[in-house]
């Protein structure tokens, strides 16, 4: 069964200030491509965010705004269950079409967060943030770095289908999350 990963980053408070998107394609359990870009949030950038994820204003100059790679983003994601650790790169796309005035792609997102606190006991009532998951379950990433985030959040999810013998689209199924 095939799935994608996702992740972002962003300037400033502004969720729709995407400045990275990271997406991992996994197969069978396995990750088999990825794909990433810096972006220009057309915002300005906010100290703090610089200092969680390292990308500043001079890094993104010359890359290109979300609605540039929404053409991309359509081609890949569309259609296809798409993980994401927590709901904040869920919300982060849905304000991005709307700043930008984009019909959202068809997405099935699903969060890998509320797998985890199904499949892991340890984490069912909290703890179950992105680093101490994957630490617990040995998963090495640089944390912030989006493709990295969305990588390590694709393995958690392989982890949790092998240990619970359930495919991603059940556990899509079993949760319903919105699709947009």
């Amino acid at each position: 069964m095939r799935f994608f990963s996702l992740d972002v980053e962003t300037a400033n408070y502004d969720s729709s200030s995407i400045c990275q998107i990271g997406i991992g394609m996994f197969e069978n359990g396995a990750l088999v491509d990825t794909w990433e870009s810096l972006v220009d949030p057309q915002s300005f950038f906010h100290w703090s965010n610089i200092r969680v994820h390292g990308i500043t204003e001079d890094m993104v100059q010359g890359a290109p705004a979300f609605y540039e790679v929404y053409p991309v983003l359509e081609s890949l994601l569309s259609d296809n269950i798409v993980v994401h650790h927590t709901p904040f790169d869920h919300h982060a796309f849905r304000n991005a079409y709307a700043r930008f005035n984009l019909e959202p792609i068809n997405i099935r997102w699903l969060d890998s967060a509320r797998i985890v606190r199904q499949t892991w006991r340890q984490f069912a009532k909290g703890g179950y943030n992105l680093r101490n998951v994957s630490n617990h379950l040995g998963i090495e990433f640089r944390h912030h770095d989006a493709l990295e985030d969305s990588v390590a959040a694709g393995k958690i999810v392989v982890e949790a289908c092998r240990l619970t013998d359930r495919r991603v689209d059940e556990w899509f199924e079993l949760f319903k999350t919105n699709s947009k």
